[in-house]
């Protein structure tokens, strides 16, 4: 059985809602913010919102993570929210 692709706006929301909620101290503005960047990578907008959240929140909190990027050429050169978001989660640790 093959589930219907989430549009970009519906798939953000949830996965902003997602993110506020691990995350109490960010407003839904942020979220949304970070949210359409997690949308920006392949890997993650493949996945189901509310678990590319979780994915996100998992991996930038382990001490021995990698790099988090796209694997694509036309790639942004910052990305603000997002990196907000992982400090919060990481403190003390660099996103740059």
């Amino acid at each position: 059985m093959k589930t219907e692709p989430l549009y970009h706006d519906e798939w953000c929301d949830r996965c902003a809602t997602r993110l506020t909620e691990i995350d109490r101290d960010i407003s839904s503005e942020e979220a949304l913010q970070i949210a359409q960047e997690v949308f920006a990578f392949e890997r993650t907008r493949a996945m189901n919102p509310e678990a590319a959240a979780d994915f996100v929140s998992f991996e930038m909190s382990r001490p021995d993570r990698g790099r988090f990027e796209r694997r694509s050429v036309d790639r942004p050169q910052r990305q603000p929210f997002l990196r907000k978001f992982l400090r919060i989660l990481t403190p003390g640790v660099r996103t740059s």
